[in-house]
């Protein structure tokens, strides 16, 4: 049985290594062809810029992308968005299709401001781009709720302004955020706010003097992107915990490393006897990965690190791991209260070299000193 158990284990480490690093691939087939997109620049046409540079945005119809990758796109929107919200408002434009996967991953309505009222009750905007401006139907069905706006991309902010005082005049309507796929900033570097409420998006674009696209990633989607991942390691560290025998304080302990660049899991650990799961899992880095003093890991653990050992000999792991400079996160579960010379020392301990996730506590402690992103 506890063969049977050890197989299962190492088939899920693997599935999930391969399923995180084709997410991954997404996202980066998504920024090539940002990356490859045409730049045109078009001249006064009733917009707020007399002569606008734009490059081709990959997903309007106009190009021969993958359609599938929208369903990344929405995924990653999705989870900026609260519970609360009771609506998917959106613009029609080139949004209507990841505002489309956003409210389907949430299971909500969505509401599209069109060019025409079809004789139900509205509010009217001027939508005001770039480069061009025109009227706009918000239907009056969402007065009352709370509501995100998502879009393609937010460029010179025009259309969403206009989109946020038309709502203002619904009673009772909330705006609880912006939510965009890219933010262009050629003509304004909004970051975590727009108009007041906040406003996120997956990445950065800029059409540069070479008249190329720039495109990076979002803090914003770094950081759900490595939060999603955390869960999903941090489950397999639990199943790695079934096969640890107890601590004298009742606790089964199981530790993995995650390699930072492809998502494999290179080690992984259990307590048993005098050796413990995060000094276990280090143990097998070295053994698995002959190259692990040039690449970058991180380790997650169920149970905060101990700062001390008793006479067994052996080092403390918080002071293990500290000695790993490649360890860049750790990702930790329980704080150790059962023990009192623990209970948040092995935190603080590794808050001195490391950037620390605390999952039962939702928390994200960074390290002041530097310590590099994995994206």
């Amino acid at each position: 049985m506890m063969d049977k158990q050890m197989l299962d284990l190492e088939q899920g480490l693997n599935i999930l290594s391969l399923d995180i690093a084709a997410e991954k691939a997404a996202l980066d087939k998504i920024i090539k062809v940002f990356e490859e997109a045409p730049v045109y620049t078009v001249k006064d046409l009733g917009g707020t810029v007399a002569e606008y540079k734009y490059f081709v945005y990959p997903f309007k119809g106009f190009s021969l992308v993958d359609y599938s990758l929208y369903y990344s796109l929405g995924k990653y929107l999705a989870r900026f968005i609260g519970k609360e919200v009771e609506a998917i408002v959106t613009v029609e434009s080139d949004g209507i299709p990841v505002a489309s996967f956003v409210a389907a991953e949430l299971g909500l309505p969505l509401v599209i401001a069109k060019p025409f009222h079809y004789n139900l009750p509205c509010v009217e905007f001027i939508q005001q781009t770039g480069y061009y401006n025109r009227p706009m139907y918000l239907s009056r069905v969402i007065e009352g709720k709370r509501v995100a706006l998502v879009d393609c991309m937010i460029s010179t902010g025009g259309t969403m302004q206009a989109m946020i005082e038309a709502i203002k005049t619904l009673p009772g309507t909330q705006v609880n955020g912006i939510y965009c796929i890219n933010n262009k900033n050629n003509y304004g570097n909004q970051q975590e706010e727009f108009g007041g409420y906040e406003y996120k998006y997956l990445f950065n674009t800029f059409v540069n003097d070479q008249n190329k696209v720039e495109v990076g990633m979002s803090r914003a989607l770094k950081e759900v992107f490595w939060q999603q991942i955390d869960e999903r390691f941090f489950e397999l560290a639990k199943d790695c915990a079934q096969f640890s025998n107890y601590s004298k304080n009742g606790y089964q302990v199981g530790a993995l490393i995650v390699s930072a660049d492809n998502f494999e899991i290179v080690a992984w650990g259990f307590r048993r006897s005098n050796i413990h799961a995060e000094q276990d899992a280090l143990a097998m880095l070295r053994i698995n990965c002959p190259d692990w003093q040039k690449r970058e890991f991180a380790l997650y653990t169920t149970l905060e690190p101990c700062v001390y050992r008793n006479g067994s000999g052996h080092i403390a792991c918080a002071e293990l791991i500290n000695e790993v400079p490649q360890i860049r996160w750790v990702i930790i579960g329980d704080t150790d209260t059962a023990d009192g010379k623990i209970n948040g020392a092995g935190i603080a301990k590794l808050h001195e070299q490391k950037h620390l996730r605390l999952m039962n506590d939702k928390k994200i402690l960074r390290c002041e000193k530097e310590v590099v992103h994995f994206l």
